[in-house]
């Protein structure tokens, strides 16, 4: 946990930094997720899913719950191990002024420096939801914010079937939100290793959207 915790403390920096920087960077195509802005969000919602999942492991007495739970930590673990040398990269490059390289880790940073200060919950955002056919009813982002409150909320519960609806609910949500960041930038983005790892996460994706859906469907729909 520590080593996620520095490297979104670093990618917090490098947005703040981003936005005061002057040079031309190679433009970003429309509609597409910049580099930064992909692993900022991917980097928070991986966080909210495993720490979600680490609370479920701990609390469920739910036997599918508790071996998706443990699941979802080695999934996001290792995602996380897959990008934590781009944002390094990124924040150190950004942090040395280094001029931004076309295509590279740092393209786009000033093309899009709302974005990454957080305007990409606009227009950005609304663009990745139907992207290389997310799977029904992805796309329903959610802010820091919310994140926050689902966490509070799931540590605060007992264990019991509500917990584990709420549980599934939100973890739902999570992963089809990180099947429409991951997707976009696996059409999209700018550096072609940071693409590949996108599209690697995907499949793993899609199989616990649909086992979270089976999951939900057992508890009785939707909310629980």
């Amino acid at each position: 946990m520590h080593r996620r915790d520095f490297v979104f403390g670093m990618l917090t920096a490098t947005a703040a930094l981003a936005v005061t920087r002057t040079a031309v960077a190679q433009p970003t195509p429309a509609g597409a997720l910049p580099t930064p802005v992909y692993l900022n969000m991917a980097t928070k919602g991986g966080l909210f899913l495993e720490n979600t999942a680490r609370d479920a492991y701990d609390k469920t007495r739910n036997a599918r719950v508790k071996t998706f739970a443990r699941a979802e930590v080695v999934e996001q673990v290792n995602l996380s191990t897959k990008l934590a040398p781009y944002a390094t990269a990124m924040a150190q490059g950004v942090a040395s002024g280094g001029a931004p390289g076309p295509g590279g880790l740092i393209g786009g940073l000033v093309a899009a420096p709302l974005a990454v200060a957080g305007g990409v919950a606009g227009a950005t955002v609304g663009a990745v939801g139907g992207v290389l056919g997310a799977p029904q009813g992805a796309g329903g982002m959610t802010t820091d914010e919310q994140k926050a409150q689902v966490l509070q909320q799931l540590s605060g519960m007992p264990p019991s079937p509500q917990y584990d609806a709420t549980f599934v609910a939100a973890s739902l949500q999570g992963h089809q939100e990180a099947y429409a960041i991951h997707g976009s930038y696996a059409e999209t983005g700018e550096d072609p290793a940071l693409r590949s790892i996108a599209r690697g996460a995907l499949p793993l994706i899609r199989l616990h959207i649909s086992q979270l859906t089976r999951m939900q469907g057992m508890m009785g729909g939707r909310n629980g």
